[in-house]
């Protein structure tokens, strides 16, 4: 009998954040793990020696290079138009017929002790990089600030309606306000 193919790590970091998206940290048994890569138990520790936390941080750590590549470093650019792009990058970052926020799933349970400082961090780059942006653009600070948590709220509340309705269409909408607000604003300074 042929033995599978094997996985790279990548490829199983793949795998793995499909689980921890779907279950968050504590819901993500071994017994998931294992099955959606078609490892056993046994390989998955040959593979991350520290269990399920190693996992957990491999998959947080690779989810984040796609947030700093789709939607922060966008927002480098400290502009109108690297906010636009950061607001497609959000559309891409989190794919899907039903996109399921990583960081919220993990912040579940003990995940929250293990992994929210990191992610804590994470939004708050994000948060800074949308105020930098309508800084940028001539808005006051209070200003800016409000706006860039406002934005951030109203993506994340459209991905939790997104799990609700089964749909990424609350997404798709909440970022298509935030696009056609922020070129209102723009138009009326």
């Amino acid at each position: 009998m042929a033995r599978p193919a094997r996985l790279t790590k990548a490829e199983m970091v793949e795998k793995l954040e499909a689980v921890f998206k779907e279950n968050g940290y504590e819901g993500a048994s071994l017994k998931l793990l294992s099955d959606v890569t078609g490892l056993s138990k046994a390989s998955l520790y040959h593979h991350f020696p520290k269990g399920k936390e190693e996992m957990a941080a491999h998959v947080l750590a690779h989810s984040g290079a796609h947030l700093q590549k789709l939607v922060l470093a966008p927002l480098s650019e400290k502009s109108a138009a690297g906010l636009q792009a950061s607001f497609g990058g959000v559309a891409r970052y989190y794919g899907g017929a039903v996109p399921i926020c990583l960081m919220n799933s993990l912040l579940l349970g003990e995940g929250r002790a293990l992994f929210g400082n990191q992610i804590g961090q994470a939004v708050a780059a994000w948060r800074k990089g949308i105020a930098d942006c309508l800084l940028a653009e001539g808005a006051n600070k209070p200003d800016a600030e409000a706006w860039a948590m406002d934005a951030i709220q109203r993506i994340q509340g459209a991905l939790v309606l997104c799990r609700v309705t089964l749909s990424r269409d609350p997404l798709e909408a909440s970022l298509s306000a935030l696009k056609q607000d922020l070129t209102e604003w723009l138009e009326t300074d």
